[in-house]
Parts: C-alpha cells; structure tokens; sequence
C-alpha cells in the first residue's frame, strides 16, 4: 500500500492526513460503536490501518468479531497469557506503523489505560499526532493532558 493519498482542492492541493484505529476492545467493549468511529475517524483524514485487539477466542464474541470483520478491522487475538498482553500487543503495533511511515499521521486509540501514559509521548516524538477516546470513569486523568485531543468514547461517537 502507498501512503501518497492528496486530497484535491481548487485553491490548494495538500497532503490529506492519514489516519490509524487502534482499540483495545477489553477497555472499550462496545462493538455497536464502530460505525461510529469509522465516519468520526473518516472525517479527519484517511483510513489507513484499523486495528482492535482481545482474546477473541474466549467467550462468545462471534457477532461481535463479525461486525468490526465486515467494517474492514483486523481482530488481533491476543491470549491473555500474561497480564496486559492486548497492552502490550496494540502499543507494539501501533508503535511499529508510527516508526515505519514519514507522513502526516494521526493515531486514534481506544483505551484508557496507563500504557497509553508510554505510547503517546514516543508517537509524538515521530511527529504523530494523538487521539484518545476512553470510557468515562475508566481514564487515566495524566491522558487528557499527553493527548493531542482527548474525548470520551460514548460522547463523541453518539453525537455523530
């Protein structure tokens, strides 16, 4: 895949930002809202990568796994082997694509936990720009400060 979408515009023709989802569904398990978070996500640039990570293969989460396959996300299973492995697996990733890519980026995270305290200062660092969305009462008060914007997840996404 290229990474050289533009957007065309009369006046001006400049780079469109593109931008990447990463959900930690074990904080945020609401699928209904991805739709949501596809046209919130849609508005600010160009979807490149869609990402939600759990251990998709315990409990019944068939219809669930269903409605974010059918938006084009990738369900990453992760085991949860250790304590944080969906952590540790969406930073890694998320961390990895903002190391790899040299444009204007924007980072779109799902969660509300402190890992994100580490992530969004080194994706800022590469130039990245960060959105948080994160449940209300289950968010790091340090994320809204780190955040380049920070929004509760309900809020944001049933306004649109």
């Amino acid at each position: 895949m290229t990474d050289n979408h533009r957007t065309s515009n009369p006046s001006t023709d400049q780079q469109q930002a593109l931008v990447s989802i990463y959900w930690d569904y074990q904080n945020i398990p609401n699928a209904k809202q991805a739709n949501n978070l596809l046209l919130f996500a849609n508005s600010l640039g160009y979807v490149v990568n869609r990402k939600v990570y759990d251990n998709w293969q315990q409990g019944n989460k068939d219809s669930q796994k269903r409605t974010f396959v059918n938006l084009g996300f990738e369900c990453v299973n992760v085991p949860h082997s250790i304590k944080n492995a969906a952590d540790f697996s969406l930073s890694i990733d998320c961390y990895g694509e903002a190391t790899s890519s040299l444009y204007p980026h924007l980072f779109i995270v799902l969660s509300g936990d402190g890992y994100c305290e580490i992530l969004i200062p080194k994706l800022q660092n590469k130039g990245k720009k960060v959105i948080i969305l994160a449940r209300q009462g289950n968010e790091r008060k340090s994320l809204k400060k780190l955040a380049d914007k920070f929004y509760f997840v309900d809020e944001l996404l049933n306004s649109i």
